[in-house]
């Protein structure tokens, strides 16, 4: 019998019962939880009191008497005090390794805790005194900074370099721009008329064709190595503790398939972690170098399937449009010296290069994620999944990350609901409603800009959007679903109310991260929704957000992270 687990204050007070033999004939529960407004997104039985658990899966749903009526002697009764519980919260698209490392390792020049450049310079130069001459010193802003700061740019190469003089520096907006300083640029062996590095990444130049220090799409070419202590930690401890005081019960672990050993490693030690791990692989920026077959990427022999699972691999069309790197078929507004060459963005990964992705991923059975923030970018993910279609192998789904989140167009929507039958699914971020509309508009143009974030349009056309973070450590705020599904249901944003006529209901908010999140990675079946035969995942909430005011739901917290149905996470 498994142990009862400790907590912490009386919302989940564990009574050990003996009760009288019941009438089932099957082996008791290990575990019953009662007292509870259960939303289950099963539509045959929308709602229960309580559910029991055998194994790690739900063996019961229904009334507190049906299910009580199965207890044994000594088998574990928990009440959870009459609160609302949904199904686990899923992330379908995060950086979980990179979330850890940047929150411990990086200086911390996030928005707005620094308000500006001069303050990020101070930020780089007190940490520069501490590091050894040589050593990388990388730096983490949140997307879009030159929109934020004080100053409405970013600091330059040449304040870099006056901020650590012995030491290369890389300072990160956001996930897909970059300024480095001098020795940055010697070390990494950029020179003057470079344009491209060669895993991907476009670097800016200036009139006389020397670099700016901007690079777009980094990623594989600038390298960050986290020691093998930090990613074992961060596998080990630090990832599930984080996302589970969130919620959430599982998540789609995008992994650089350098860091890949040590998941696998972890995953064949045998020890069971508290969120569950499907694991999608990237190679490089552009995935050039991605090898025809993935044996490799698969989890060892002897781990759990249960927690551990390769299903998918990632590539880059484009950067991101608060960069001014989504690649579009329109020109961002203005000029910005840190702009790609174009105006229009950054092409990562021309369309052959994307066709023979989706090739692969066909072959191998993974899923193929293609990263579209533009919109000229979704219609060439479009058109690759298109063609694969029309062939004789086909990947088991095909996903578009980020789609529709900075522009849509009505052709686009089209394309992915003829699409959605044949196993097209989106990802979409949320809560960067709260952070990056005022950017679009600062960026695009109006029209273009006031087509993203269309979330009931998705939704209508039958898409299923999966919400998820896309936590990489840049935004440290951006992890809670409840303040995801709050900006949906009212549309808040960064600049006021923003197209309240795309508003969704609570019940859609929650289906995207949780039911329509699972099938986005081919796990409808285990874990989404509270029934019968699933993983016994379920999230506590402090308040119903069903009856809640709409202004009062980002407010709501987690009071506890149920996972195969041992507490993962209480709060204190």
């Amino acid at each position: 019998m498994k142990k009862c687990p400790r907590l912490l204050v009386p919302l989940l007070a564990v009574l050990l019962v003996c009760c009288a033999p019941s009438a089932f004939a099957g082996t008791p529960p290990d575990v019953i939880f009662r007292n509870a407004k259960i939303v289950t997104l099963d539509p045959v039985r929308p709602t229960a009191e309580a559910v029991a658990v055998t194994g790690g899966r739900f063996t019961a749903v229904g009334s507190e008497a049906e299910v009580l009526a199965l207890a044994g002697p000594g088998v574990k009764i928990v009440d959870l005090g009459g609160k609302l519980v949904t199904p686990g919260f899923i992330d379908a698209h995060c950086h979980p390794m990179e979330t850890i490392y940047l929150a411990e390792d990086w200086v911390d020049c996030r928005y707005p805790g620094t308000p500006s450049v001069a303050k990020a310079l101070e930020n780089i130069a007190a940490w520069a005194a501490k590091t050894k001459k040589g050593e990388w010193i990388y730096v983490a802003c949140v997307s879009a900074t030159e929109n934020k700061f004080a100053e409405k740019r970013l600091p330059t190469k040449a304040e870099l370099d006056t901020a650590a003089p012995d030491n290369p520096v890389v300072l990160a907006n956001g996930a897909h721009q970059v300024v480095v300083n001098s020795a940055a640029i010697k070390v990494l062996g950029i020179t003057r008329g470079m344009q491209k590095m060669p895993h991907g990444a476009t670097i800016v130049l200036d009139a006389a064709g020397d670099p700016t220090g901007v690079v777009m799409d980094s990623q594989a070419d600038i390298p960050t190595n986290p020691s093998l202590e930090v990613l074992a930690r961060a596998y080990a401890t630090g990832i599930q503790e984080l996302w589970n005081s969130y919620g959430f019960t599982s998540v789609m672990a995008i992994t650089p398939a350098a860091a890949l050993p040590v998941l696998q490693k972890t995953a064949a030690s045998g020890k069971r972690p508290t969120i569950r791990y499907t694991v999608s692989v990237w190679t490089s920026s552009d995935s050039a170098d991605m090898p025809e077959r993935l044996d490799a990427f698969a989890m060892p022999s002897g781990s759990d399937p249960d927690w551990y699972r390769f299903a998918a691999i990632k590539t880059w069309v484009d950067g991101e449009n608060d960069a001014r790197s989504g690649y579009m078929c329109e020109h961002y507004l203005g000029h910005d010296p840190n702009d790609p060459p174009g105006g229009r963005g950054t092409l990562v990964t021309p369309q052959a290069g994307l066709d023979r992705f989706a090739g692969i991923a066909a072959a191998n059975g993974a899923i193929p994620m293609m990263h579209c923030s533009g919109d000229e970018a979704t219609s060439m993910g479009l058109s690759s999944y298109e063609k694969i279609l029309g062939a004789g192998t086909r990947p088991p789904l095909m996903r578009i990350e980020h789609f529709g989140m900075f522009q849509l167009k009505d052709a686009q929507l089209a394309r992915a609901k003829a699409m959605k039958p044949q196993g097209l699914r989106v990802a979409v971020q949320p809560i960067w409603l709260l952070a990056l509309v005022r950017a679009d508009f600062e960026n695009m143009p109006q029209d273009l800009a006031a087509s993203g974030f269309r979330f009931k349009s998705m939704i209508d056309a039958g898409l299923e959007p999966a919400a998820s973070t896309d936590m990489t450590g840049i935004y440290l705020g951006n992890i809670s679903p409840i303040k995801a599904m709050a900006a949906m249901v009212t549309r808040t944003s960064d600049m006021g109310i923003f197209q309240p006529e795309q508003a969704v209901g609570v019940e859609d908010a929650l289906r995207m991260w949780t039911i329509w999140a699972a099938a986005s990675m081919g796990e409808a079946h285990v874990k989404g929704s509270i029934e019968i035969g699933k993983f016994a995942d379920m999230t506590v909430l402090s308040e119903d957000i069903f009856s809640a005011p709409p202004d009062r739901i980002k407010d709501v917290g987690v009071l506890a992270t149920i996972v195969g149905g041992d507490v993962a996470y209480q709060a204190k």
